[in-house]
């Protein structure tokens, strides 16, 4: 403390102790609020008065404002701001120090009104505002105490994880003003290292923010850098690992240069034990940068440089470098091997364990390593301490499935450690037993996954209700992963149905759909399991798994829905499984199902009538549609109605007939429950998507109007005059598609938000022609267009095409389309069709571009318009916010004309001037994580209006470059 603060703290604030005795002294909140509200207008006042207030009395004053904030009254003491600033202004030490608690307190929450009015970095431009000359001039002080409390000041007031300053913004020099001031203090040699230490921390905040700083300042990189290498104190080094790893995220090769100093500086560390006794904790040297290096020196394996070059492996690190680091981990578990008394230093030990095993594998640590690590975890998984079982079973995970030696799946460790993680299934914490759930997850293999499923179906009934939905998706991946004999895969899948047929206290059940449907899904693919799984679900309804008084599951009846509907009839030819007895089981379970249940059933009975017309039961079918006609859920009542009139138009239900078709086979290349798993990692060499049994007839065969998805298309050519119906669907939401002389397509979206479907309608135009039928129509393939990984966009096709259509007849096409994200991926369909004895195949590319999901928005005038154009400027900048081009049109347009153009893109139009092109409009996009607002402006540039600029301003950074070279196709075309 400074001397000139010593003689106030003797003076203790006793108005202030008063203060809060009489708060506390409350008998109420009421009384409480009543007292707080009388302080702070005398506290306002007395700031307001004439009369000058002393230091004391200012200080007194603001420490009640700060405790009045803390008592959950913050909206009573904004007005304490101005005394606050010039608290900070004081040149006594005290007085600054509270005045930046004050001001921290008071800018960073404020009241939350005024907060809702504007957006996250408006707020800390605000902030910016009002202290960057105080902050400036505190910074280059030559008193470090002085310095750190700036520093704190910004560290506390200028986060934001949603917020990033551009070059662009107003206040843009400002900020590098101060970033470019505490770069100075944590890099210069004459600071103090306790000054630098917080310029680290703090430096590392404000690129966050403003990351273009760095980027552009490629000469920071070294000089920060330098830090690691140089630096003696390890404080200052433990400050500088975490802005080194935001750094690696933006110029991964320029950071890894750093690795050797970073690996020597772990070796004289964990090797050698050199380091200063007062960084000791225990006896364990500086731990927390021990474990902080290490992580950095993973994250170098874990960062793509972004170019597309090879990941980094341990092959580009120098020998020395490299047996430093292996000798570093195989230290690391040694000291982890060994006993350690008291629980402080074992922790120490066991975080730089656990981080050691982490980064192990990436060394390509040999199978003894491996080993080892496991070892020294697995004797941490039975400790006492509830965080260090989880972080154990966290590091287990990681090293057995980034690593190719399975050492925990090998026969004899296995038989030995199975009773362990068994018995952490019944530990008192919930963490650990996920934790556990997801190692056996990734430990199963070839040898062992009989006997972890096993285990897994005994440990189900009584797993926590919370765990049961993660549970069964993880049997039944395992289940499909590894099934080498069908029955055998279908038999323990519906066991789990069987067991996991309740529901928690929402009545939410411990099935999620995708495991049931990915069942039906193999069942359908695989023709030699029609027959075997309806047997066993018809016996399984007679008499469940385990209790036979229990009643049948509703996902055993669902999935009975769906294989007894399709392929009940081919095992009629028993007495115990006859149609007669497939029909009672499900009929008795009808209404006492849930009422989507009831719906598959009314399908199932459906198909039964068409397969089995001559049948006892028909009767009890009709009236059941009859009855459900009267349903008060509008599914039941109209499918009921739908499947009554096609039940009872023909005696033979000849028109029932033509809508029941076999299900064709799933295209689904990869199982679906995979996506419910999030990041659970997976060791080298196992194949998550396909089952080596089960995944044979995944692929569906282009038959029936069926379709599959491929990568075919890509490589045909497109079909002649193929982008007028390009163009006029990017323009139009509904017209011709494609004509020839033997087929017509026109086209119909319809938009919903973030997604829409277009709806194409195939007209047999043959007969102007040859008058014949087209038979054998089929989409060949639908081609996404989109990436792989992580796509633009997602396509399906919601309804598929029959193979015939009549002279002069039409049929239609649905696809769905949701999620796009960009442009310049625009799908391709194929469709082949036989028509007068010729075969015929068209390839058409169809727009799926973001300005399709643009809809009017609400505007009132021109004044609106262009206060909203302004705020996209001053927020986003015009490099972000703003997008403008040139065209020339082809032939003459007016301003009426492209009025008309825009309201048919989706824009609300206005005109702002009767002479020329001058068109605004507005919109707002839809994507699947937000929407934006979009602006347009269209001049024109000449007196014949074929020259014309368009100009776009959009609310989502980006986003305006995307719609505006659309618009730009829209008015010209690419092939004009």
């Amino acid at each position: 403390m400074k001397p000139q603060d010593k003689l106030s703290q003797k003076n203790q604030m006793k108005g202030l102790h008063q203060f809060i005795v009489d708060l506390r002294n409350s008998k109420d909140q009421e009384e409480e609020y009543k007292k707080i509200r009388t302080e702070a207008n005398t506290i306002q006042n007395k700031f307001q008065s004439t009369t000058s207030l002393n230091n004391y009395q200012k200080k007194k004053y603001i420490c009640k404002l700060i405790y009045i904030f803390i008592s959950g009254y913050s909206e009573l003491v904004n007005f304490g701001l101005n005394e606050s600033i010039e608290l900070i202004k004081s040149s006594i030490f005290s007085d600054k120090k509270l005045g930046y608690l004050a001001v921290s307190v008071l800018l960073n929450n404020e009241s939350p009104n005024s907060i809702s009015l504007y957006t996250s970095k408006e707020h800390l431009n605000h902030i910016l505002e009002i202290t960057h000359p105080y902050l400036v001039q505190d910074l280059r002080s030559s008193d470090e105490e002085v310095n750190c409390l700036a520093i704190q000041m910004i560290a506390t007031c200028f986060t934001a994880s949603d917020t990033t300053i551009f070059d662009g913004d107003g206040n843009a020099i400002q900020w590098m003003e101060l970033i470019d001031v505490v770069f100075a203090s944590a890099t210069s040699p004459l600071q103090k290292p306790v000054v630098k230490q917080k310029a680290l921390i703090t430096l590392k905040s404000l690129l966050q923010l403003y990351p273009d700083v760095i980027i552009k300042n490629s000469n920071w990189i070294p000089r920060l850098l330098k830090i690691v290498e140089e630096s003696s104190d390890i404080g200052v080094v433990t400050a500088s690992v975490p802005l080194l790893d935001f750094i690696l995220t933006i110029k991964p090769l320029l950071v890894r240069s750093v690795l050797p100093s970073v690996t020597q500086r772990l070796y004289s560390l964990t090797v050698l034990d050199e380091c200063p006794s007062e960084y000791y904790y225990y006896n364990t040297p500086a731990p927390w940068l021990t474990v902080k290096l290490l992580q950095f020196v993973e994250n170098n394996f874990l960062v793509s440089t972004g170019s597309g070059e090879t990941q980094f492996s341990a092959d580009q690190i120098d020998s020395v470098t490299l047996n430093q680091l292996r000798q570093v981990v195989s230290k690391s578990i040694q000291n982890a091997s060994h006993h350690i008394k008291g629980l402080p230093n074992r922790n120490s030990r066991s975080s730089i364990l656990f981080q050691a095993v982490s980064l192990a594998v990436f060394l390509e640590a040999s199978p003894e390593a491996i080993a080892g690590a496991s070892n020294a975890l697995l004797n941490l998984i039975v400790s006492n301490d509830t965080n260090t079982r989880y972080l154990a079973l966290d590091a287990l995970i990681k090293l057995t499935a980034r690593s190719e030696s399975p050492y925990l799946s090998t026969k004899d460790k296995f038989g030995e450690i199975l009773p362990i993680f068994v018995n952490l299934l019944k530990d008192k914490d919930i963490s650990v037993r996920r934790k556990t759930l997801d190692l056996l997850y990734t430990i199963c293999n070839d040898d062992t996954y009989s006997v972890i499923l096993n285990e897994l179906l005994l440990y189900f009934p009584h797993a926590d209700q919370q765990m049961k939905q993660e549970l069964a998706i993880k049997i039944a991946i395992l289940a499909e992963r590894f099934a080498t004999d069908s029955t055998w895969y279908v038999t323990t899948m519906l066991k789990l149905l069987s067991i996991g047929g309740g529901s928690n206290a929402n009545g939410v059940g411990f099935i999620s759909n995708e495991v049931w449907e990915r069942i039906v899904q193999i069942v359908v693919n695989n023709d030699d399991l029609h027959k075997k799984t309806a047997k066993m679900i018809i016996n399984l309804m007679k008499k469940p798994f385990g209790n036979s008084q229990s009643p049948v599951s509703e996902y055993l009846i669902k999935v009975a829905a769906f294989v007894l509907g399709e392929f009940g009839h081919e095992v009629n030819d028993l007495n115990e499984t006859n149609v007669g007895v497939q029909f009672r089981l499900l009929y008795d379970a009808y209404f006492g199902v849930s009422i989507s249940t009831r719906a598959m059933l009314l399908s199932s009975f459906l198909k039964f009538l068409v397969k089995f017309p001559e049948a006892d039961f028909v009767p009890e079918i009709v009236d059941l549609f009859e009855v459900e006609t009267q349903s008060l859920d509008l599914e039941i009542q109209g499918r009921a109605y739908e499947y009554l009139k096609l039940s009872t138009v023909h005696s033979d239900f000849r028109l029932a007939k033509t809508v029941i078709k076999p299900v064709p086979a799933f295209n689904q290349q990869e199982s679906p429950l995979l996506k419910r798993l999030g990041v659970l990692p997976n060791r080298p060499g196992v194949s998550r998507s396909k089952s080596r049994v089960l995944a044979r007839n995944i692929k569906t065969k282009p038959e029936n109007g069926n379709v599959a998805t491929g990568e075919g298309a890509k490589d045909n050519a497109l079909t002649n005059n193929w982008y007028s119906g390009f163009h006029r669907m990017l323009h139009f939401d509904a017209g011709i598609f494609y004509e020839n002389n033997l087929i017509k397509i026109t086209y119909r979206l319809v938009k919903s938000n973030n997604e829409f479907v277009i709806q194409f309608t195939i007209i047999n135009n043959a007969s102007k022609t040859v008058g014949e039928t087209i038979t054998g129509f089929n989409v060949l393939k639908l081609d996404t267009m989109a990436k792989k990984e992580d796509p633009n966009y997602l396509l399906s096709i919601t309804h598929l095409p029959e193979s015939t259509i009549a002279d002069r007849g039409r049929m239609d096409i649905s696809v769905k389309v949701r999620g796009v994200v960009e442009n310049h991926e625009d799908p391709i369909i194929s469709l082949t069709f036989m028509c007068g004895g010729s075969f015929n195949q068209l390839n058409l590319k169809f727009p799926v571009q973001l300005i399709k999901t643009l809809t009017s928005a609400p505007i009132r005038g021109i004044d609106e318009f262009e206060k909203r154009w302004g705020q996209i400027e001053e927020h986003l900048g015009l490099e972000k916010g703003e997008s403008m081009v040139v065209v020339h049109l082809s032939h003459r347009h007016d301003a009426a004309q492209i009025c008309r153009s825009l309201s048919r893109i989706g824009f609300t139009v206005l005109t702002e001037s009767d002479h020329g092109i001058n068109v605004i409009g507005a919109g707002i996009i839809h994507t699947q994580k937000s929407n934006y607002g979009v602006l347009v402006k269209l001049l024109g540039l000449d007196i014949e209006g074929k020259d014309l600029k368009i100009i776009v301003r959009c609310t989502g950074g980006g986003v305006a470059d995307i719609i505006s070279s659309a618009m730009k196709e829209i008015f010209v075309g690419k092939y004009n």
